[in-house]
């Protein structure tokens, strides 16, 4: 088989979602599920998934649970807490992906005005050449006509098309479709089918240490926080998609470019030695890590 396209459904592959970050702001936590569940939340999101916006769908659903509807509001008001985090390493599949030439598009189930926020946040949705939306479409997976329009969309045969899904499920309708489905367990069984699939090749492992320039305020921040949410100095990791490293031969002109007005005191060096279970991607001749910046994980040192 030719794969010339693989299809990414994104909540759960490449974005983590935790509907109950949002209700976590108005109720305490062990609240939560048991308020989820009288209110049939789960039903309700499924719902939403193939709606231009949930306004509508919330106004219903408040009106039905009225001594909960300020609860049932929080969800829309506080979205953003629910996708704060990539799962680590899908986007590294993605970047190989489009170094090797195969067109890469997304196709989720998510109300279309939700997801608006959701591009927003997340650089990494820029690699897609297209985002198929649920809610945009009037159609939801796993109704085979929204796999029919992504290959459309993309100009591809489903048989030359690979789709990702969490969801069985959704992975088994792709395959009845006329798609290769792939149910997505983690980014490194992910890469392991592709390779199987004849998609990729063997890694191409980086095996040199590779360096992290950082302000030391920020640096001190995350070892107090234990995270460390930037990519360089003044872009954060979910609007990159990666964290930016250098190799040793490029650390001057790293530190001229971008950090030149700091002085050594207020600089911290970051080193971290590649390991297998690092996504680490050569990119223009630079490391990038598609995974958080494993704070525990580096040594840090002043500039000479």
């Amino acid at each position: 088989m030719t794969v010339t396209l693989v299809i990414f459904d994104l909540g759960g592959v490449l974005i983590r979602w935790a509907p109950e970050r949002a209700f976590e702001q108005v109720m305490p936590a062990d609240a939560v599920r048991p308020f989820m569940e009288h209110v049939g939340f789960d039903e309700w999101n499924r719902r939403n998934d193939g709606l231009a916006s949930i306004a509508d769908s919330e106004a219903e659903l408040a009106r039905r649970f009225p001594d909960h509807a300020d609860s049932i509001r929080a969800y829309r008001q506080h979205f953003p807490h629910t996708i704060t985090q990539m799962v680590p390493g899908t986007g590294a599949v993605l970047a190989e992906l489009g170094q090797s030439g195969v067109t890469t598009i997304a196709l989720t189930n998510w109300a279309a005005d939700m997801f608006a926020i959701a591009r927003e946040r997340f650089g990494i949705l820029v690699r897609f050449s297209d985002i198929v939306v649920s809610g945009e479409e009037g159609l939801v997976k796993p109704d085979p006509a929204i796999y029919d329009l992504a290959c459309r969309r993309a100009g591809v045969e489903p048989g030359k098309a690979i789709f990702i899904d969490d969801s069985p499920g959704n992975a088994e309708a792709a395959t009845a479709a006329g798609l290769t489905g792939l149910t997505f367990t983690s980014a490194e069984r992910l890469r392991a089918d592709l390779v199987e699939l004849g998609v990729l090749g063997a890694p191409t492992p980086v095996t040199e240490p590779i360096f992290h320039w950082t302000p030391r305020a920020e640096w001190e921040a995350a070892l107090a926080s234990g995270n460390y949410p930037w990519s360089g100095r003044g872009m954060e990791y979910l609007a990159e998609g990666f964290v930016h490293f250098s190799f040793a031969h490029q650390l001057a002109a790293t530190r001229g470019r971008f950090y030149a007005d700091l002085a050594p005191e207020d600089l911290v060096l970051l080193r971290l030695d590649p390991e297998p279970d690092l996504p680490i991607v050569v990119e223009d001749g630079f490391p990038h890590l598609f995974a958080e910046l494993p704070v525990g994980r580096v040594q840090a040192s002043a500039p000479e």
